[in-house]
């Protein structure tokens, strides 16, 4: 797959296996993608989502809920959809990637809420491990064939907890890592179906998510 470099532009959540999006992972493993598309690719931090509240916190919350179901009802590990309501906050509903498949997945969001996630994520044990990975990854996330833009995020300390057979970090407790990826956001949608495509590529882990959203009226 020939990568495409995005020009620095501008808001996660790819994860790699386990704890690694959407493809993240604990020590080594990669994050999953999740939605935004490639209007540009920037160094500053992640925005509010247009018109919304600044998200606080954001990449532990992600962290935090994709390692907060076991892998029979795993946002991430879903590839129909059919898990996607699991854990949601009130406040923002997160979208992911995969730990490498494919997946086309239907999920209603309620209407209001802003979205949230990674295109590529990952955890690591140390800065300069998040750093290689984020100068190796690329990708798009596009909204009703508009792309959007995306934000390069980390490395910062992230801690979070997972619950006993989730596959991000396939064991339960507290967790304290690196964290670091390409996210995006997105202002709440209006009520109705809308497409939402992620793809993304770092080294050779590569991730492909299409959504139908289903805002609620």
């Amino acid at each position: 797959m020939t990568r495409r470099r995005s020009s620095l532009a501008s808001f996660a959540l790819v994860i790699c296996a386990a704890m690694t999006l959407s493809a993240c992972s604990s020590d080594d493993k990669k994050p999953s993608a999740a939605s935004s598309s490639g209007a540009g690719i920037a160094d500053t931090p992640i925005p509010a989502a247009p018109g919304g509240d600044e998200i606080a916190d954001l990449q532990s919350r992600w962290w935090g809920w994709a390692a907060s179901q076991p892998a029979a009802t795993n946002p991430v590990s879903d590839t129909t959809g059919q898990q996607c309501a699991q854990g949601q906050p009130d406040d923002v509903w997160f979208v992911a990637g995969t730990f490498g498949a494919d997946a086309k997945r239907t999920c209603t969001v309620p209407a209001g809420r802003a979205l949230a996630g990674p295109l590529l994520n990952r955890t690591a044990d140390t800065v300069e491990q998040c750093e290689a990975f984020i100068a190796a990854s690329d990708g798009e996330v596009v909204l009703d064939g508009s792309p959007v833009d995306v934000k390069k995020v980390g490395p910062e300390a992230v801690k979070f907890t997972g619950v006993a057979g989730n596959p991000v970090t396939n064991s339960a407790g507290e967790v304290s890592k690196q964290g670091c990826g390409l996210w995006f956001t997105l202002a709440p949608l209006a009520p109705g179906a809308h497409k939402l495509t992620i793809s993304g590529v770092s080294d050779d882990f590569k991730v492909s998510v299409e959504y139908t959203l289903n805002v609620a009226g």
